[in-house]
């Protein structure tokens, strides 16, 4: 831990600096490597590859069980995309007044500046038990199956971590084959989906034989339509769980260039054409589901529809497409927790900050940073039985991520008071803060009045969210022991600048 520590009442400015927008910026603080290098392409597609996942393949079928038609299910895919615009949006104006890397970190530690740090500690230590690698077990399971390879549980174990060491290994090349890889893993998962929307676009008009109803599922879309609001609320908690990654560009937007534009227009395009593609991939799995399909939960709809394709092989298929794009969000993911480690070591607020805060000649954060990205996961990955661990770990991380979202839609109402309307680049439209705050109390809050039966695994509903509050309380008493003993010291605003 870093002993020096600035004065709680020193504030960085809010405002970004034009020497920060400059393509070169950074340079003279942070040496050369660090410069803005990631253009709208490669935002867009780091944005639209952290957010394709497995979730789009196993989640579709689930939803329509919860909700009870193909009409509400769609509606409530609608919904998420609103709603993940409406976060999009607040993100947007926030990264436009301080384009730094760091997303959350950046905004939470500018609208609560006292304590001083004590928000900084607290997001560092949800990043370093966030459990990003898990969905390495995903990867591993779903080439098995691609193989046709059965592997016991220790070998299933051993491939995972393998798996997280392959990814680390992809960040600790060179900063340019890094994005290349970014960019060639999303276009692939890009290319999955569109054959997908093809494969149905291709049974609806007779080119491929199908001796399905096309139309039965939407001749009367809303019958059948569950009458109980928490069916609802759980399937829009995996709709929303699908299109995690949103703000991946703010976790690196100290290395975009023109970081104003290109947020505004990268994230509009990888948002955009997610939440399209989404739509239009359950519409695809629709056009080919039979009653039948629907009641086996996970991936039998997108495997009925590829069936007409590939045959026999479509199990093979489907299970190297989901494969495919879990390591492309998970190397996505690593791209920019490293990123934040990087700046977590720079400000000295977690463990090893000297080794973490280091840049390669590459121009990657050091391999070390790696370890702590994937450390929680490795040991999670090694210990823990597979199954309702490891469901229980995301449930916890999901609604540390819930409470994160409510403090930075909070802290934007804070900001927006100490920066003169003038100052603003771009200034989100009045009521998307307020829905997307309601939104995110309603996650947060929903847990404790769950139904007894609701919970996604065999572990009481309530503890995800109580083990949740409990590590934010660890972070509390994490930053309480670090400031014992050392004295406040003040720091010139151009020390600050070259930390933050």
């Amino acid at each position: 831990m870093v002993s020096q520590w600035a004065s709680a009442d020193e504030h960085q400015p809010l405002w970004a600096t034009p020497d920060e927008l400059e393509d070169d910026s950074n340079s003279s603080s942070r040496g050369d490597n660090n410069k803005r290098h990631l253009g709208i392409f490669s935002t867009t597609l780091l944005l639209a590859n952290r957010m394709i996942g497995a979730a789009i393949f196993s989640v579709p079928s689930s939803i329509l069980l919860s909700v009870g038609s193909v009409g509400a299910a769609l509606t409530l895919w609608l919904l998420g995309l609103i709603l993940t615009l409406c976060g999009f949006y607040i993100w947007l104006e926030l990264g436009s007044l301080m384009p730094r890397t760091g997303g959350e970190k950046v905004y939470l530690e500018t609208a609560y500046p006292r304590p001083y740090r004590l928000l900084t500690t607290i997001y560092a230590v949800y990043v370093l038990l966030a459990f990003p690698g898990l969905s390495s077990v995903v990867v591993t399971d779903n080439v098995l199956l691609a193989l046709n390879v059965v592997a016991s549980e220790a070998g299933k174990r051993v491939l995972s971590i393998a798996v997280l060491v392959l990814v680390a290994a992809l960040l600790s090349i060179s900063r340019e084959w890094s994005v290349r890889i970014v960019n060639s893993l999303t276009l692939l998962k890009l290319a999955i989906l569109s054959l997908i929307i093809l494969a149905a676009l291709a049974i609806v008009v007779g080119v491929i034989p199908s001796d399905v109803d096309v139309n039965a599922n939407f001749r009367q879309p809303f019958a059948g339509s569950s009458s109980n609001i928490y069916d609802y609320t759980v399937a829009l908690f995996k709709v929303l769980e699908s299109f995690l990654g949103w703000n991946n560009a703010s976790l690196v937007l100290g290395e975009v260039k023109n970081p104003r534009r290109t947020l505004k227009v990268a994230g509009l395009l990888g948002v955009g054409s997610v939440g399209l593609l989404y739509l239009l991939v359950n519409v695809s799995y629709f056009v080919v589901a039979t009653p039948g399909d629907i009641s086996e939960a996970g991936m039998q709809l997108v495997a009925r529809l590829l069936g007409n394709i590939f045959g026999s092989a479509t199990t093979r298929v489907t299970a190297a497409m989901v494969a495919l794009s879990s390591l492309g969000s998970l190397v996505s993911t690593a791209f920019a927790f490293t990123r934040v480690f990087r700046e977590l070591g720079i400000e000295g607020a977690i463990p090893a900050a000297s080794i973490l805060a280091k840049t390669t000649s590459f121009g990657n954060p050091a391999p070390a940073t790696s370890a702590f990205v994937f450390g929680a996961s490795v040991v999670a990955i090694g210990l823990l039985p597979f199954g309702d661990a490891y469901a229980f770990l995301l449930d916890v991380s999901q609604y540390e991520l819930a409470i994160i979202y409510c403090a930075v839609a909070v802290g934007l109402f804070i900001i927006r008071r100490n920066v003169p309307r003038t100052e603003y680049p771009f200034r989100v439209w009045a009521w998307v803060p307020y829905v997307f705050l309601a939104c995110q109390v309603y996650l947060v809050v929903s847990p404790f009045i769950s139904p007894s039966d609701a919970s996604d695994t065999n572990l009481p509903y309530w503890l995800a969210p109580a083990v949740s509050l409990l590590v934010f309380g660890f972070g509390v008493l994490y930053w309480r022991l670090n400031t014992v003993g050392y004295s406040t010291v003040e720091q010139s605003p151009q020390s600050r600048s070259d930390t933050l």
